[in-house]
Formats: structure tokens, sequence, C-alpha cells
């Protein structure tokens, strides 16, 4: 009788499942690929960690006055009000005094735009983009904090909860490549 290590055993298990993987009907393998590939596209974001429901409303709507959608994707495409209450929740917790706020603040100057309104998301396109302005003009800190935030979120790596489905990248035309090949570039063409 043989005296198996556990390192040996996983070995033999791996090469198993890969003999297995390998032999698999490779058809219903691509589709079960294909399946894969569109339901991690289509799936819904995760449930807010911080932000009520209307905060992230009233969030969503300001940062898609930063990074509007056109016929390109913007801050609502890559999901950075997902990216910034991920941050909130997570390594950003010394933010939350600033965006709450920021928030509060862009209600209350939602309400002078329109008294009827009772969120900034509430508002018209014109109207929002009039508030963020101000807040702008103002020098406001929550409009320096929110626009950093949301170009974070736009462009930084998708598992931290932004720049969803690559969107950002996309935008930039950033090759997301996990090996490169040398000559990188001019200085080093001749290494």
């Amino acid at each position: 009788m043989t005296d198996y290590s556990r390192r040996g055993f996983i070995a033999a298990a791996g090469g198993a499942l890969a003999a297995a993987w390998l032999t698999a009907d490779a058809p219903k393998l691509l589709a079960a690929a294909a399946h894969a590939t569109r339901a991690a596209r289509a799936r819904p974001p995760a449930p807010f960690q911080f932000l009520t429901p209307d905060q992230a409303e009233d969030l969503d709507a300001a940062t898609s006055q930063l990074m509007p959608s056109d016929d390109l994707p913007g801050a609502r495409e890559a999901h950075v009000v997902h990216f910034i209450d991920t941050a909130l929740a997570t390594w950003q917790k010394d933010q939350r005094p600033v965006f709450a706020k920021g928030l509060a603040e862009l209600r209350k100057r939602a309400v002078k735009q329109n008294a009827s309104a009772k969120s900034f998301a509430a508002l018209a396109d014109e109207q929002r983009h009039a508030v963020i302005a101000s807040m702008e003009k103002d020098k406001h800190q929550f409009f320096f904090t929110l626009r950093a935030a949301t170009l974070a979120g736009m462009f930084a790596n998708p598992q931290y909860g932004g720049n969803f489905n690559k969107q950002g990248w996309k935008l930039l035309g950033f090759d997301d490549r996990y090996s490169w090949v040398a000559p990188f570039g001019w200085y080093d063409a001749n290494a």
C-alpha cells in the first residue's frame, strides 16, 4: 500500500479532474462557458452595503452628471455608485461624513432648483447639471470628493465594484491583458 501525502492526494485528484474535463463533450463545455459569461454580464449589482436606496439614487444621478451616458457608456453603466458604496463600507469609512453632508447638500440645492423636488434624482437633467455646476463654482468640498470618487469608480479594477464590464477601460482603449511581450515601447525597442 502506498502512503500518500496531502499534496500527493491533491495532485492526483487534480489530475483526475483535468482528465475528466478534457474528455468531456466540447460543445457542452463551450455552451456552459457562454452561459456563464452571459450570466456574469447580466447579473444585477450587489445590494448596497452602506448607502440607503434614496442616497444611492441621488448619488447615481450625481455621478451620471460627471460621467454622462451618451453614445458611450457613463457612470451609470459602469456601476460607479456601487464602487462608492463598497468604498464607504470598507476602506473609505473616513469619507462617510463627507458623503452624508454632500448628499444632504445635493437635496438642499435640489429644493432650491425646484421646490417640489423631493430629491436630487427627481430633478430634470438640466436642473441636476445646474446644481452640480453650482457646487463646483462654490468650490464645495463634496464636488471634488464626488469627482474623484466618480473617476476612481469609472476606471478602477472591476473587482472593486465599479468599472462594470470594464466600461471605463474600453473608453480609454486600455488593453486588459495578463501577459505582455517586449518590446513594451520605444524605450526598450533595442533590448
